[in-house]
């Protein structure tokens, strides 16, 4: 007998994810000094229309024990605090990953186009040190599609 060829399995498929469903990168800043009070502009990917949901520090040069920081839609702590300002000084390491609570999920695309955040260190590291910040959520734009 002939091989009938590969075999088939057959079941449900899994439904496709536009761009507002699943969890996402919505923009990130490396090296983030935590030295000096001060604003780091994050560009938003490939979106303008967003929800937030998650704010990580991580990668901390050095221990984050006296840093504070927040997430803001304009400079200088303007705007929508997406994050109050909070304590890092869980980011001990380069290997520590400090979740920020989110305190404000309001989408700052939907009225107003909102291109940029603005991560601020509150209050300074008293050692030299930088830190990753990566920001995750939900994009309501169809610039992904």
């Amino acid at each position: 007998m002939s091989n009938p060829g590969p075999a088939v399995t057959s079941g449900v498929g899994i439904q496709n994810l536009s761009s507002n469903q699943a969890i996402r990168l919505l923009g990130k800043a490396n090296s983030v000094s935590m030295n000096a009070v001060a604003d780091t502009i994050i560009p938003m990917i490939n979106t303008n229309s967003f929800s937030v949901a998650y704010v990580l520090v991580t990668n901390a040069s050095a221990s984050l024990a006296q840093a504070h920081g927040a997430l803001y839609t304009a400079p200088a702590a303007g705007g929508t605090a997406i994050v109050a300002d909070a304590a890092l000084s869980g980011a001990s390491s380069a290997a520590k990953v400090v979740q920020m609570t989110v305190a404000s999920t309001d989408n700052p695309g939907v009225t107003n186009p909102q291109t940029n955040l603005y991560f601020r260190v509150g209050t300074v590291n008293t050692a030299a040190a930088t830190a990753d910040v990566y920001i995750y959520g939900y994009a309501f734009d169809n610039q992904l599609n």
